[in-house]
């Protein structure tokens, strides 16, 4: 099941649910003071083992995947 995040504009607080997807457009209310938050983007980070085993961003984040360059113009 996906996590959902909510932002609560009554009193400023940001919140998280577990709920199947069929209910994300459900309204959530906050666990603080019960008013209805609105969703919100979520955003999360991956990572993966480099071939020198070191973490390193899932699918980029600065450098090409074979080497250290930090563009793609050089790899090519």
């Amino acid at each position: 099941m996906p996590v959902y995040e909510y932002f609560c504009q009554k009193c400023n607080t940001k919140f998280e649910l577990l709920r199947p997807l069929s209910r994300a457009d459900e309204k959530a209310l906050c666990d603080c003071c019960h008013s209805e938050g609105k969703r919100v983007v979520s955003t999360f980070a991956a990572l993966s083992r480099g071939s020198d085993g070191g973490l390193v961003p899932a699918g980029g984040g600065g450098s090409c995947g074979g080497c250290t360059s930090t563009g793609c113009a050089t790899c090519r």
